[in-house]
C-alpha cells in the first residue's frame, strides 16, 4: 500500500496529514527516513515508524459505539489512576482509541476505532458532522438566551452557535434541552451556557451524524454495523 495509507491504518492521522508528517521527515522506512509520497509499504515485511516509533499498520477497522460512563476520562492512560478507556479499548479487537472526547463529568456516546482516516474525517471542523446532547441546566433557560445561542456566543477562542436547540422539559428552575453542534471544540456545549451565567447538571451526548447511542447502558459497548460504517465514512467524505 502507499505509504500515506499505511500511516492513516496505523491511526495516526489521515492520509492528507501523513503526507503532511511524511514531507516534514518525520517518517522511517525500514530505519530510514522517507520523503517520497509515492513509497509503498508491506504491512508483513516493511518496518514503519513516526518520529522513532514503531507503528502498528491495521490490516482490519474495527468500529465500536460505547456508552461512556461520568466520572471516566477518555484517555487511553491516566497517570493519577483515575478511570480512563484505556482497559476498555484493549479489550477490543482492533484495540480502538475514542474519537473525540467527553469530559470527565458528560457521559453518552463515544465511537472507537482503529481506523485513523475515518476518525480524522469525523472531528474536522470542515466536514461539519453534527453531534446532538442531552442538556440540563440551572436556571431554567430564558427565551432570550435560548436566542442567543443559535445566534452567537462570544468564546476566548471565538464565537460559537448551537446548530440547533429544543426544550425538551421545564421544571421549577431547570430546563432539559437538546442541543445540537456541528463543531468539536473542546467543552463547547457547556462553555456557551457557563457564558450566559447557567449551570450544566447534566450532559449527555445521544448522536453522532447518523450514530445514536439507542440503548446502550453506561460502560456497554457494541459493534458497528456495515451500514452504520458506511453512513459515517459518508459524512467524513470517505
Amino acid at each position: 500500500m502507499r505509504i500515506n495509507r499505511a500511516l492513516a491504518a496505523a491511526g495516526v492521522a489521515s492520509r492528507r496529514g501523513a503526507e503532511e508528517m511524511i514531507l516534514a521527515g518525520r517518517v522511517q522506512l525500514n530505519g530510514r527516513v522517507v520523503k517520497n509520497l509515492a513509497a509503498r509499504v508491506d504491512p508483513e515485511r516493511d518496518v514503519l515508524a513516526l518520529d522513532g516509533r514503531r507503528l502498528s499498520i491495521a490490516l482490519t477497522y474495527y468500529y465500536y459505539a460505547y456508552y461512556k460512563p461520568r466520572g471516566v476520562i477518555c484517555t487511553l492512560q491516566d497517570e493519577h489512576g483515575r478511570a480512563c478507556l484505556g482497559d476498555v479499548c484493549r479489550a477490543l479487537k482492533g484495540q480502538p482509541v475514542p474519537v473525540g472526547r467527553l469530559d470527565r463529568a458528560s457521559e453518552g456516546l463515544l465511537l472507537l476505532t482503529n481506523d485513523g482516516e475515518l476518525a480524522h474525517q469525523i472531528t474536522h471542523p470542515r466536514f461539519g458532522v453534527k453531534k446532538k446532547y442531552q442538556v440540563t441546566v440551572t436556571p431554567a433557560l430564558a427565551e432570550r438566551d435560548a436566542q442567543q445561542l443559535i445566534t452567537a456566543i462570544p468564546l476566548v477562542d471565538g464565537p460559537a452557535r448551537f446548530y440547533g436547540l429544543t426544550l425538551t422539559q421545564r421544571s421549577g428552575d431547570r430546563s432539559r434541552l437538546e442541543v445540537v453542534v456541528n463543531e468539536g471544540r473542546n467543552r463547547l456545549v457547556r462553555r456557551c451556557f457557563e457564558a450566559l451565567g447557567y449551570s450544566v447538571r447534566r450532559l449527555k451526548r445521544l448522536s453522532i451524524g447518523g450514530l445514536v447511542l439507542g440503548g446502550l447502558q453506561p460502560a456497554q459497548t457494541r459493534e458497528l454495523s456495515a451500514g452504520e460504517v458506511a453512513e459515517l465514512k459518508r459524512l467524513g467524505g470517505l
